[in-house]
């Protein structure tokens, strides 16, 4: 049990993110039960001076600012859920879009002054790219291609549901989406990945799903698009976008492209920050540096473990 709590904590930690005892009860798969023993875990690691405690929360790293930082940020995220179920419900007016998730920081439920609100966006099969085009040209025209409330970077239709990145970072991101258009469609992505299991047995969000009450205008462009002219316009915007997003990012060598981008016609994943490779680099670290002050072996996840029982 300590070994997994410590990891849990250690991955958060890259986030500079705090974790409350029953935050940490619901991550690490166990049942309510267990949560005197969860605490008695949390105090006697403590005692031993590998966490730290402050109101409520635990946390490895060595700021007491921590705390501060994730109660601002939770009450800041609270503000503009407003925003993000405003432009959830405009997203999922586009002809072709089946489902509409929060993702980034938002879907966990915090965000810093800077942060844009991300979104995962589920479409018709065979119109992937006619929907991001449509989307980015309401960004760029109505929204002065501005991110900070619309921010587009994941997309897959359907019929390709499976995330591959099998691993803590993507585990998290999947099982942290918040679904604000169609939860029977987030209901059927989290069970197509449940390799999220291996790191996160219970843990699951449910959101607040808009109602599906599709628009006339969206019925109208869906009959007008699907047929054979539809097709045509789907294959040149996936051209077309490919060869932009290339060109835009030429000074990435293509190994380090294909890691950052996926421009598929059943998938675009657009994250040229390459976050997920920093984030699984920094958290191998905190194990390593906490491992060696310790002298601890944390050891082979438990979490499946914990899952099978």
């Amino acid at each position: 049990m300590e070994s997994q709590l410590l990891k849990i904590l250690l991955y958060f930690d890259v986030f500079s993110y705090p974790l409350t005892r029953e935050e940490l009860l619901h991550l690490a798969g166990y049942p309510e039960k267990n949560a005197g023993q969860i605490e008695e875990s949390l105090e006697s690691m403590a005692l031993k001076g590998w966490i730290k405690q402050e109101g409520g929360f635990y946390y490895i790293g060595p700021g007491d600012h921590f705390v501060k930082r994730r109660i601002d940020g939770n009450l800041l995220a609270q503000k503009r859920m407003k925003a993000a179920q405003r432009y959830s419900r405009i997203i999922s007016w586009f002809p072709f879009v089946r489902g509409v998730f929060l993702s980034g920081s938002i879907s966990k439920g915090f965000m810093a002054g800077h942060d844009d609100i991300d979104y995962f966006i589920v479409t018709e099969p065979g119109r992937l790219w006619l929907s991001r085009t449509l989307l980015t040209l309401f960004k760029k025209i109505f929204l002065l291609d501005s991110y900070r409330n619309f921010c587009i970077n994941y997309f897959v239709d359907t019929q390709n549901l499976f995330i591959p990145d099998q691993n803590i970072f993507t585990a998290t991101e999947i099982v942290f989406t918040l679904p604000t258009f169609n939860l029977s469609m987030h209901e059927e992505f989290l069970k197509t990945n449940s390799w999220t299991l291996r790191y996160y047995p219970t843990f699951r969000q449910n959101g607040s799903p808009l109602k599906d009450n599709a628009p006339l205008l969206k019925v109208f462009f869906e009959k007008l698009l699907q047929n054979s002219m539809g097709d045509r316009l789907e294959k040149f915007f996936l051209k077309k976008s490919g060869n932009y997003i290339r060109k835009k990012f030429a000074e990435m060598g293509d190994e380090e492209f294909s890691k950052a981008f996926s421009i598929k016609p059943h998938e675009l994943r657009y994250l040229p920050n390459r976050q997920q490779f920093r984030i699984l680099s920094a958290y191998e670290k905190r194990i390593k540096d906490f491992e060696k002050l310790t002298g601890l072996s944390l050891g082979p996840d438990l979490s499946q473990q914990i899952a099978e029982k």
